[in-house]
């Protein structure tokens, strides 16, 4: 019945591959993509539902070639985590950011590396508050889930 707003959210450089988006506890949007530029897993929080204001832009994880097949949840705590693949160790990791919008100091964890693992990545929260990851193995040409129960969330 109306017009949708399309807003830039960044365009430093060559940004905005495998985009995951979730809806933060204040209503607005947190997306994870990946920046080809620096070759990092980026945050894009929205200070807006519709993203037209200044969003907050933050570089999560910038260790080697970070950042592809991105998704994010958002957790019981409030706070974004987000599966990704490590280009250079062939890995699945695991990046919980410690505040709303991602400024914070990220914890990192491998959570996979056996092999070439971690393509095509979703997460979710389940019913008990933790992460619950699906992605795929290439080596073995399978399809894997981890949950992660002993993973430590921060509060």
């Amino acid at each position: 019945s109306g017009t949708s707003t399309i807003t830039t959210v960044d365009s430093d450089g060559n940004v905005g591959y495998y985009t995951s988006i979730a809806i933060g506890n204040n209503g607005n949007p947190v997306i994870s993509y990946y920046d080809d530029t620096n070759t990092t897993l980026k945050v894009a929080a929205c200070t807006t539902a519709d993203c037209t204001g200044t969003s907050t832009i933050t570089t999560v994880d910038s260790d080697g070639n970070v950042g592809w097949y991105t998704s994010i949840a958002i957790g019981d705590n409030g706070l974004p985590i987000i599966s990704y693949y490590d280009v250079i160790n062939t890995a699945l990791k695991v990046a919980a950011c410690t505040t709303t919008d991602c400024t914070g100091t990220s914890t990192i964890t491998t959570v996979d590396s056996t092999g070439e693992v971690g393509y095509y990545t979703s997460i979710a929260i389940g019913d008990n508050g933790y992460p619950v990851i699906s992605y795929r193995d290439w080596t073995n040409g399978a399809l894997k889930v981890v949950p992660m129960w002993s993973f430590v969330i921060p509060n």
